[in-house]
């Protein structure tokens, strides 16, 4: 009987682990586990008003071809700006965000005409950063899993890079481990 490996989360890097597990020369049964609806974890598409689509996710992403060839521009506002506004009881309107955003975009790119098509989300501590010692708790835990010879292994925003390319890279990286072959770098 030939081996199963559960991946676990259908984001990224669990569909990259996915397909490298699935094109090895003598592939394992794969059995990919997603809690949500769909698949593609925080990158998903959303059509807006007027039929425009919009790239949600760690980082937008336009489409090739001719709908590439227009300008799709992710404005990512939070941080101290937020946090003042909050304190000064400022309600967080998605009226209020677009006129940020829009000055951002015009004082920073020079960009003065008003978007063809905005789409607003407020996403409170969504912008993926490590906590101090985060490096320090990931070799703790990947040193346990090592010791305790578990079948295990991590990958994803969470551990080793939070853009789409880090997220792919450590999907493939997982699949190589479990695979039992070295991962290139």
């Amino acid at each position: 009987m030939g081996r199963t490996v559960v991946v676990l989360g259908g984001g990224i890097s669990g569909l990259a682990a996915s397909y490298h597990l699935s094109r090895a020369p003598c592939p394992p049964k794969v059995v990919l586990v997603e809690a949500s609806e769909r698949l593609g974890g925080w990158i998903r598409s959303v059509r807006g008003p007027g039929g425009a689509i919009f790239e949600l996710g760690p980082r937008g992403i336009r489409p090739a071809g001719a709908l590439g060839a227009r300008t799709l521009l992710l404005v990512m506002l939070g941080g101290s700006w937020l946090q003042t506004l909050e304190a000064r009881g400022a309600v967080l309107s998605p009226e209020l965000l677009q006129q940020q955003a829009q000055e951002a975009a015009a004082t920073q790119l020079g960009l003065k005409e008003p978007p063809s098509h905005c789409l607003v989300h407020l996403h409170k501590n969504c912008i993926p950063q490590y906590t101090l010692g985060h490096w320090q708790k990931l070799e703790a835990a990947t040193q346990f899993l090592a010791s305790q010879r578990l079948p295990l292994t991590l990958a994803g925003a969470s551990y080793e890079g939070v853009a789409v390319n880090d997220c792919i890279e450590s999907g493939r990286q997982a699949a190589a481990w479990v695979l039992g072959s070295e991962p290139d770098s």
